[in-house]
């Protein structure tokens, strides 16, 4: 009968983990730089609607239709509005962390 020891898959697994972690470029510069611009693009190219609406749908955590609801607005209204908000971001933060954004 075979030494079968249920331990080996997951012990093997960890230290891929370790390695994986351990090898792992840094990318809290990238990041905190992608913070930066967003915080600037949210102030200089969204409407005053879009940011509105991507707060109540981000930050607040609201159902699209309960924005819907609040604005006096369609749900369709409210999926545009945050759809062409999300593309003016990403239009911006494309140039400042181009490997984020790349097109698969």
């Amino acid at each position: 009968m075979p030494d079968i020891r249920y331990d080996t898959p997951l012990s093997k697994y960890i230290d891929y983990q370790r390695y994986l972690t351990e090898s792992a470029s840094d990318n809290r510069e990238v990041l905190d730089c992608m913070c930066r611009n967003l915080s600037r693009a949210i102030r200089s190219e969204l409407t005053p609607n879009q940011f509105r609406v991507i707060a109540f749908y981000y930050v607040e955590g609201m159902k699209m239709s309960e924005i819907a609801e609040l604005l006096g607005v369609n749900v369709s209204t409210v999926s545009r509005t945050i759809k062409r908000g999300r593309a003016r971001l990403q239009r911006c933060l494309k140039y400042s962390a181009p490997e984020f954004f790349r097109e698969k």
